[in-house]
Parts: structure tokens; C-alpha cells; sequence
């Protein structure tokens, strides 16, 4: 599972290196540039499951809540936050100031990093009910959750799921993941050639649709963003089945190991305030347009590299900071 979780990050630099950085492609831009317009939703709905796949991965192991976990957790939040405020104060990007320091402090401006410690401090309630219900309240309490999130989060954008951009809809994957692991079901108990064949299949015709109703049914292009919602029904199986591909690998490797383990730090220090502007916006916005879809792609690839490569470096030294912090407790 460090695979997918190593995969599922890349994925998520890639997200924001398509949508969050060029933004939705216009109705205009589908006609004079349909080469760029395709490949920005396909990227996007290939790559669209990552979060959900991350999460998976928490439910599927379970989260085990403890004092020392969540400090762990929190100083490497802060870790990266104040190292890459440190870096960029002193190469001049930003003034070295008390003032602005606190104003860095502030690591909730990006809506991932407060819905995922909420999944953390709320994983014993959700992990002791599935521990202690029965098969058939599990599935109706689960299926009960889903339904919500899609038909009141999804379709009608009610109860705070935002898309799938909150807390509550973590929690709909992290159950999802938990009933599969402890009931499984022959639904998910697939060939694990099947599990990518539903992934590429909803990964393809998803975003074939979009293109295409933009030709044949206009009126359709005004919801055509809820697809791109991490709730959508359509990503969340799409999420379940390339999550259920990588469980049934029998796949052992230290390296990938270790890499998996710093896969937080590339989210961390990508969508850092101080950097993301460089480091992803402009960066794909000066080679998006400018260059074909295959240099843009291998561009992306490298970033991609190269940022999982400075996270194991400054990760290797947060690890080895926090042990000696722990040793002084």
C-alpha cells in the first residue's frame, strides 16, 4: 500500500499542477485548443482520485490515535511550514519579520491539513463503531453515509461536504475502506486486473463525456464541474477499485518503503503559501501553453521527481530532529 500512497501523491501534484493551476478549461478554449482542453480533463479525472485514494489507505489500516502520533504529526506540519518560511526570508522572497512569521504560522488556509486531523482525532468513534456493529449495520450505516454524501453532498451541495473538499466526506471514505477491509464482499473481491479495468474505464468515459457534450448538449456544460468533484459517485468507485488494485499486489521493497513514508512532505512543501506560486502555478502556466502536451507531461514527471527527491532529504532531517525531540521527553 506505500505504492498507492507514493502514486496517490504524485497524483495529487498533478491535480494541481492541471485544474488548480490553469483552471477549468473554457467553453472557448474547448474550440480553438481542444488538444490542450482533452488533455487537461482526462489528466484531471485520471488523477482525480487521489485524495480519496489517501484516505482509503488511513481507513484500510485504520487510524490509531495517540498522544505521541499526533505530535509527530503536528511538528511536521510545522516543520516544513517554518523551514520553508526560514529559506524564503532569507533569500529575500519574502521580508524577515515577527509579523509575517505568525502570519505563516497559519497552516489551515489549505482545506486538506484541517479536514485530515479532523479524520485523526475522530478515527477511535468511527473505529469503534466498526469494531463493535454487526456486518449488516456496517453496510447500512456506510451505505447510509454514502447516500449523503452523494445525493444531499453531490448533487445538491447541502451539509457541508463541499465537493468533497471537508471532513465529512474523509469520513465517508475512511468507513468505506474499513467495512471493505473487515467484510469484504465479492464486489471487492475481484481480480486485481478487473479493479484497474473499472478505474481506466470510468477514468475515460468520464471525461469523454464532458468533451463531447460540449459539441452535442451545451446545456450540459453548466454541471459539468460537479464531475470533477472528489463526492462524485463516479470517482469515489473509481477511488475504491485503483485503492483495491494495490492491496492485492505482493509487492515488498524497503526503498518504496521509505519513499511512501515522506510522501506528506511533497504535499507540504508543494502547497506551501510561500511556494506554490513558483513551484506550481507558474510553472505550469509557462509550459502549458507555450509547448505540446508531451513536453508538458514529461515536464510534469520531473517536477514530480524532483520534489519527492528534496522531500526524502529534509524528511530524513525532520525524522531525525524528532527523534532527538523525543528522546527529551
Amino acid at each position: 500500500m506505500e505504492l498507492l500512497r507514493i502514486i496517490a501523491m504524485a497524483l495529487v501534484v498533478l491535480v494541481h499542477l492541471d485544474f488548480w493551476a490553469l483552471g477549468y478549461p473554457t467553453r472557448k478554449m474547448c474550440t480553438t485548443d481542444m488538444q490542450h482542453a482533452a488533455y487537461q480533463y482526462f489528466v484531471e479525472f485520471f488523477a482525480l482520485v487521489c485524495v480519496n485514494c489517501y484516505i482509503f489507505i488511513s481507513g484500510w489500516f485504520s487510524i490509531k490515535p495517540k498522544f505521541k502520533g499526533f505530535a509527530s504529526l503536528l511538528f511536521q506540519i510545522y516543520f516544513y511550514n517554518i523551514l520553508i518560511y526560514l529559506i524564503c526570508a532569507f533569500t529575500g522572497s519574502v521580508p524577515l519579520s515577527i509579523k509575517h512569521f505568525i502570519y505563516h504560522l497559519n497552516v489551515f488556509t489549505h482545506w486538506f491539513i484541517p479536514s485530515y486531523i479532523g479524520l485523526y482525532l475522530l478515527s477511535p468513534i468511527l473505529n469503534l463503531f466498526m469494531e463493535n456493529a454487526s456486518k449488516r449495520q456496517s453496510l447500512i450505516t456506510v451505505g447510509a453515509f454514502v447516500l449523503l454524501d452523494v445525493f444531499l453532498g453531490w448533487v445538491h451541495d447541502y451539509l457541508g461536504f463541499n465537493g468533497g473538499y471537508s471532513l465529512l466526506h474523509f469520513m465517508v471514505i475512511y468507513l468505506i475502506a474499513r467495512y471493505i477491509k473487515m467484510h469484504g464482499g465479492k464486489l471487492f473481491s475481484l481480480n486485481k486486473k478487473w479493479d484497474m479495468l473499472v478505474y481506466c474505464i470510468i477514468s475515460t468515459l468520464v471525461p469523454l463525456i464532458v468533451v463531447v457534450s460540449f459539441y452535442q448538449a451545451p446545456s450540459l456544460w453548466k454541471v459539468a464541474g460537479k464531475l470533477f468533484w472528489y463526492n462524485n459517485p463516479f470517482i469515489i468507485v473509481s477511488s475504491v477499485y485503483f485503492s483495491l488494485f494495490f492491496t492485492k499486489l505482493n509487492f515488498q521493497s524497503k526503498f518504496v518503503n521509505t519513499v511512501g513514508a515522506s510522501s506528506f512532505a511533497v504535499f507540504l512543501i508543494h502547497t506551501d503559501d510561500l511556494l506554490h506560486h513558483w513551484c506550481i502555478t507558474d510553472f505550469s502556466r509557462n509550459l502549458f501553453y507555450s509547448h505540446n502536451v508531451l513536453f508538458f507531461s514529461v515536464a510534469a514527471v520531473l517536477l514530480i521527481v524532483a520534489l519527492f527527491a528534496v522531500a526524502l532529504v529534509l524528511d530524513y532531517i525532520r525524522k531525525r530532529l524528532w527523534f532527538r525531540i523525543q528522546s527529551l521527553m
